[in-house]
């Protein structure tokens, strides 16, 4: 497997077996909300979570508790590249991008995301070379976004919306988000991955079903450590003990 494709599974995901199940058994009654919040901690599975759920999803032969990660919709999904599922993150105005969009900088956030679906947003900002700048997500994102809207859905039942970061969106850009949240088109559904809810604007926090990521334990983090990074029983239980419930930390830790 190269570093541009990885299994977005739920059984790739240490522990959250409650959340798991809860998405899983959301789908299996089709009671899915239309709007989303994962919320956690840095470090913790909510990302990872909404992209094995959104897989689930669009699955063409589920299995009970997990995705087939065979059909085409799968092997898309393991490269976040399936053109039903749009990615909106923090950019930055650089490489003199006038309207600046996620979609000029997809490459690179599939890289890291890929490498680490526990990276933080600083770590995104590293990855393009820019630490001391902050990011955005600026109204020119939800221009776009309501343009890919008017189309059909390329091969799926369901279009996926994966806004990572909502915090970092700007009031126009909340403000313009703000009916498209309310009422998706049929068949869209919006996840957001966040950190600090305190920092959307209330009346998108009221229009969605928060899930609330716990951390990682000990346990599953030293697991990981083992099965991932090839880290001994010993130094995986102290990488573990230091990292908090932080992987993304303990990720580091190895390095």
């Amino acid at each position: 497997m190269t570093q541009k494709e990885k299994d977005m599974l739920f059984a790739e995901i240490p522990g959250n077996n409650k959340v798991k199940q809860e998405l899983i058994s959301s789908v299996k009654k089709g009671r899915i909300a239309h709007a989303q919040l994962f919320l956690g901690k840095p470090g913790n599975a909510k990302l990872a979570l909404a992209i094995a759920y959104a897989q689930f999803l669009n699955c063409e032969h589920k299995k009970e508790d997990d995705s087939c990660n065979n059909c085409h919709s799968c092997l898309m999904y393991n490269q976040l590249s399936h053109p039903d599922l749009h990615i909106i993150f923090p950019v930055l105005k650089i490489n003199k991008i006038k309207h600046p969009i996620s979609e000029n900088f997809i490459t690179q956030w599939r890289e890291l995301i890929l490498e680490n679906p526990y990276a933080s947003l600083q770590d995104w900002y590293h990855h393009l070379g820019v630490e001391n700048k902050q990011g955005a997500i600026y109204k020119d994102e939800a221009r776009d976004l309501q343009k890919k809207l008017t189309l059909k859905n390329y091969e799926s039942v369901f279009r996926i919306i994966l806004i990572w970061m909502p915090e970092k969106m700007n009031h126009v850009t909340a403000n313009k988000l703000l009916k498209l949240i309310e009422e998706p088109p049929k068949g869209t559904y919006i996840l957001m991955v966040s950190e600090e809810d305190e920092q959307i604007l209330p009346t998108i926090i009221s229009r969605i079903q928060i899930i609330k990521n716990k951390q990682f334990n000990d346990l599953d983090v030293a697991s990981f450590l083992q099965k991932e990074k090839g880290v001994s029983n010993e130094k995986a239980g102290a990488l573990a003990i230091n990292a908090k419930g932080n992987m993304n930390k303990a990720i580091q830790l190895c390095v």
